[in-house]
Order: C-alpha cells, then sequence, then structure tokens
C-alpha cells in the first residue's frame, strides 16, 4: 500500500470519528503499533496527529486528491497554496493555486499573482510566484512590500537586499514578505 493510501484511510478514519485515538487508528489500519500512525504523520509534514486532525477537518485537505506523478525520477505530488493577488493590501486569498511540488504536504505556502509588468523580464503580468515566509537565507528572490504595492529584491551574500533594477538597496519602507521559492508562468495559446 502507498503512504498517500495510509494517510487518506487515516483521514476517513478521522472524519467518522473525530475523536479517534492514534491507538485507534492503529488497530484498524492493522499497525504493529502506535510509531507507525506518527511515522506516516511526519512522513507527510504533519506535526502530530492534532495536526493531521485539524487539516482533516477544516475544508483543505489536500492530501485527500491523492495525486502523486513520476518525474523522471522524482515522486512529485499536488499540492495547494492560497493565491493572493498583486495588492499587498488585500489579506483574503482570490483563490487557490495548485502544483507540483517534491513534498506530499508542504506548509507555510502562498502564492502571489503577478499584476503588472513593473519587474519585467523579471516578473511578468500574470506569473505566479510561489511564496514562503522570510528566512535568512543569502542570494535568493524576495518579494517586498512598501508603499502600498509589492516589489522584487534580490538578497545578497551580505544579507541585504537590493533592487534587480537599480542594484541598489530597496527603500527602508520596504518589508520582506517571504522569499520566492518558484515562478510559474503560464504561456496562453489562441486558435485562429
Amino acid at each position: 500500500m502507498q503512504s498517500q493510501d495510509y494517510l487518506a484511510q487515516m483521514a476517513n478514519l478521522i472524519r467518522r470519528n473525530p475523536s479517534i485515538t492514534v491507538r485507534e487508528i492503529a488497530r484498524e489500519l492493522q499497525f504493529a503499533d502506535n510509531k507507525s500512525v506518527y511515522y506516516w504523520l511526519d512522513k507527510h509534514n504533519f506535526h502530530g496527529i492534532n495536526d493531521f486532525k485539524r487539516m482533516v477537518l477544516s475544508d483543505r485537505s489536500p492530501f485527500t486528491d491523492g495525486l502523486a506523478v513520476k518525474q523522471g525520477s522524482a515522486q512529485r505530488y499536488l499540492a495547494r497554496a492560497p493565491l493572493f493577488s498583486w495588492n499587498p493590501k488585500e489579506k483574503d486569498p482570490v483563490g487557490e493555486w495548485c502544483f507540483l511540488d517534491d513534498h506530499p504536504n508542504p506548509r507555510g505556502l502562498y502564492a502571489v499573482q503577478v499584476g503588472d509588468q513593473s519587474f519585467s523580464p523579471w516578473l511578468m503580468q500574470g506569473d505566479v510566484l510561489i511564496i514562503q515566509g522570510t528566512s535568512g537565507e543569502t542570494s535568493c528572490w524576495v518579494l517586498l512590500a512598501g508603499a502600498g504595492k509589492y516589489h522584487l529584491g534580490l538578497r545578497i551574500s551580505d544579507g541585504s537586499i537590493i533592487d534587480p533594477r537599480t542594484g541598489q538597496r530597496v527603500p527602508r519602507d520596504c518589508e520582506a514578505v517571504g522569499v520566492i521559492l518558484r515562478q510559474e508562468r503560464i504561456f496562453s495559446h489562441s486558435p485562429k
């Protein structure tokens, strides 16, 4: 049985009985002991049974989709992230972005859809950026917010962030929102 199957079975048990214990889950799945339940949860980036239960009982349950594909020799998984507009003042997502990821349940990611050409050629209108909260990494692309709009920055080896268009440090009123993990560009084709 594949790991997604175990996770889906655990999710079904929790939906039927939200107060089910780890011991009961292990017994239902015929595991030798409770550690197997924790093993599968940890393998899918869940921090214990309560974290998993919260995800299962919420409206968002990405692991139940069960989509996993082989890309070369790597296993890739369907991931979902809340999608935000190109306006940092908007606090509510405008939708959801689905993509393939190396991890079956990536945490702390969100997507932002670029709304203008101000950072061309790096970012084009319609591009989707997958963002993770700020980190201390050097030499990475960073999404910034300041003066009511988003900005693009490049964190260099000394930890400072520069504007890629000018090579100058970003203004002090710009605050790092997160590290850009990846950029997805959709090319549309209109039939003639």
